[in-house]
């Protein structure tokens, strides 16, 4: 009942003014949503860099969202570049490529989205937070990730047309922002660290149909809501610093996809000289023992 009140009064205004109204169908392809994927473990140089795949391949993909049309890449590419500032403090550059190739829409009705790939270039900060445990460190992650989000749209005339019905279609990109907050509690035995993790991301979407009038000027990506994302990982040091891991996680409360089970990889490379430990100063020279007297001797009386 609003969305046929809302038509009616959008239809009068526009006969009103003389201007067009159309109906749009619209879809975009959007970042697949992942966890932060360092984990809490200290930094063993004054920088590194990790590479990999913040999602492999989909495992299931659905709507949560009605109203939403977008398309998810099943493999994303992810690189970063922290510097260690201080001994618990990283700061660093992010990079993602979702491929179009292999990505799913939600829903079978939208229309494809054919414009490459979605990227996005940001930000990264993280926190390496010890405890009483030296074994245990909590990483606090933070990110923020701006996006290029191709999309479609397509506007069909309805009212006001000129004398014919025509149908423009629009492909374009859109700039659209992602903030992400993770918590990682990490524990260290030998060459591994084992951690689980906690993350709040939003999700890119874009509303699948409406109604315009006149010239639309925007390209309708919103910045969505957040996400929440459970995740679990290891990593083992390969030799020299090196380090391979992958990462369990799943999307379990959000909009507008449901998500399966995923799996992320990452190599981390060191980049600069490692710490090494200081070994504990040897102790002070001791004082000669004064010699013992013969044993069993007894004192001479006074």
């Amino acid at each position: 009942m609003i969305t046929t009140t809302r038509l009616f009064l959008v239809a009068g205004l526009a006969t009103a003014g003389g201007c067009n109204v159309n109906r749009v169908n619209r879809a975009a392809l959007v970042p697949h949503m992942t966890p932060t994927l360092r984990s809490g473990a200290p930094m063993e140089t004054p920088a590194e860099l990790a590479i990999g795949a913040s999602s492999l391949a989909h495992t299931t993909l659905g709507a949560s969202d009605d109203t939403a049309a977008v398309e998810i890449p099943g493999t994303q590419a992810e690189g970063a570049m922290r510097l260690r500032v201080g001994q618990h403090v990283a700061l660093g550059l992010i990079y993602a490529e979702g491929f179009d190739a292999g990505a799913k829409q939600i829903k079978e009705t939208q229309a494809p989205v054919d414009s490459g790939n979605t990227r996005g270039y940001g930000f990264t900060l993280t926190g390496m937070i010890p405890t009483s445990n030296p074994r245990w460190h909590v990483g606090v992650n933070s990110e923020l990730v701006f996006w290029s989000v191709p999309y479609v749209e397509y506007s069909t005339c309805v009212m006001n047309c000129g004398g014919s019905n025509w149908t423009f279609v629009e492909e374009g990109r859109a700039s659209v922002s992602q903030l992400a907050i993770g918590v990682v509690p990490t524990y260290t035995t030998g060459t591994w660290n084992l951690w689980g993790g906690l993350t709040l991301r939003n999700h890119p979407t874009i509303e699948q149909k409406g109604t315009e009038v006149g010239v639309d000027l925007g390209d309708d990506v919103e910045e969505g809501s957040f996400n929440t994302v459970l995740s679990a990982g290891a990593d083992v040091e390969l030799g020299g610093g090196f380090r391979a891991g992958l990462t369990i996680y799943q999307i379990v409360q959000g909009q507008p996809a449901t998500y399966g089970p995923s799996v992320a990889a990452m190599l981390t490379i060191p980049l600069g000289r490692r710490d090494t430990v200081v070994p504990a100063l040897p102790a002070g020279p001791m004082s000669p023992a004064a010699p013992a007297g013969p044993v069993g001797a007894a004192p001479p009386p006074y």
